[in-house]
């Protein structure tokens, strides 16, 4: 059982190493599954310029004002300072402290 395993082993060893023509120098790239980046790459350019476009015709929508148009922030407020603390002066009294230590 073991040399069967160490068989399977060695032979899965020895496919998985095989030599891989290279693709350096193959032109037909774009035959092979990458129209579809392609296409979506176009897509994408595509939708971009609908955005930009719409954004044009409807500034608010899309969180900007339109160009050439400039507002000032709003004025910043200043409040006058609060009024100081009124302190009353505690009223007259007479405290007396009697010290008794009873043991």
């Amino acid at each position: 059982m073991r040399s069967l395993v160490m068989a399977v082993g060695a032979a899965a060893l020895l496919v998985g190493t095989a030599p891989v023509p290279a693709r350096a120098d193959d032109d037909g790239w774009r035959g092979r599954g990458h129209e579809w980046r392609e296409r979506e790459w176009r897509e994408h350019e595509w939708r971009e310029h609908e955005r930009r476009e719409w954004c044009e015709h409807h500034p608010y929508q899309c969180g900007y004002p339109p160009a050439g148009v400039y507002y000032a922030p709003p004025p910043v407020v200043v409040a006058p300072a609060p009024p100081p603390p009124v302190v009353y002066a505690p009223a007259p009294s007479l405290d007396i402290v009697v010290p008794i230590h009873i043991r």
